[in-house]
């Protein structure tokens, strides 16, 4: 869910959608309803098409390690940003999964990509997996990191936790997410750089995190899983504090045919294991 560096509803699909604005670098925004959604298109018009979503705090750079370790000209990513991250418009109402999921349908059907694959981290994940479940014509495949389908107790302890950190202090915040977020492996090699990485991790938490947090407190989207039908890889970490790897198991068990991956990692593997994600999920694109 948050960016560190080391190795970072509103709205709905039949919403009255207005010319994209592109911007700088391949950014764009897409007015959807009252809402505006910032995205990024990055790589050849003839690549394979992948609807990406982030996860909580962060914008479209938390998948840039992991699209860093993939052949550059294969792959066409959409970046989809939430509410209150990046370009996109801070909420003016409670965010809810379908309208996520309506705004990340709409670039793509602004781009005029009628099939495509979708991936998701963290609260992404969950975005991902919802997409899958609402267009399963249109979705050719499914990959869930760290995601899940019922936020559970401790998970609404600890997203309560971070809204209460970051109003406080988001250095204070950071450093409690790196202690939990990585393995001891992970935090060995960042130990000598961790207080000047600290500040500059603090600037990269959305200001739309606390609307994003109070949609992760009460997630549960169990009921749409039987409606997926992509070829789905779900990734989990097995040192994950935050999603415990109980979560991917039961997504595994609950979305039919799927294929589930438990990495030696913990909730920040999206950083931690950038390569081994990337080649995780060239496969599975691959043979679907």
């Amino acid at each position: 869910m948050i960016g560190v560096g080391v190795g970072a509803g509103v709205g709905s699909s039949t919403a009255h959608l207005h010319e994209a604005c592109w911007l700088p670098c391949g950014m764009a925004t897409l007015q959807v309803g009252d809402a505006t959604v910032g995205f990024a298109v990055e790589g050849p018009s003839t690549g394979i098409p992948v609807l990406l979503y982030h996860g909580t705090t962060m914008d479209r750079a938390a998948w840039d390690m992991v699209r860093g370790s993939l052949p550059p000209d294969e792959f066409r990513f959409v970046l989809v940003e939430f509410p209150g991250s990046g370009e996109s418009s801070m909420p003016t109402e409670a965010l809810s999964v379908a309208g996520l999921v309506g705004h990340g349908i709409a670039v793509m059907d602004e781009l005029g990509i009628e099939r495509f694959h979708v991936g998701g981290y963290s609260l992404g994940a969950v975005i991902a997996l919802a997409t899958a479940a609402a267009a399963p014509e249109r979705v050719a495949s499914l990959t869930s990191l760290c995601g899940w389908a019922t936020t559970d107790a401790r998970m609404r302890h600890t997203f309560d936790l971070w809204k209460r950190l970051i109003e406080v202090d988001k250095e204070l915040f950071m450093r409690y997410a790196m202690a939990d977020g990585f393995t001891v492996g992970a935090l060995t090699i960042a130990e000598p750089m961790i207080d000047v990485m600290l500040p500059i991790t603090a600037g990269l938490v959305q200001p739309g995190s606390s609307a994003q947090l109070d949609l992760d407190i009460v997630v549960d989207i169990a009921d749409q899983l039987s409606s997926i039908v992509a070829r789905t890889l779900i990734i989990g970490g097995v040192e994950d504090r935050w999603v415990d790897i109980s979560h991917s198991r039961m997504l595994a068990a609950a979305v039919a045919g799927s294929t589930l991956v438990e990495l030696p990692a913990g909730h920040l593997v999206i950083q931690e294991l950038a390569v081994d994600i990337a080649n995780l999920m060239r496969e599975h694109i691959a043979g679907s």
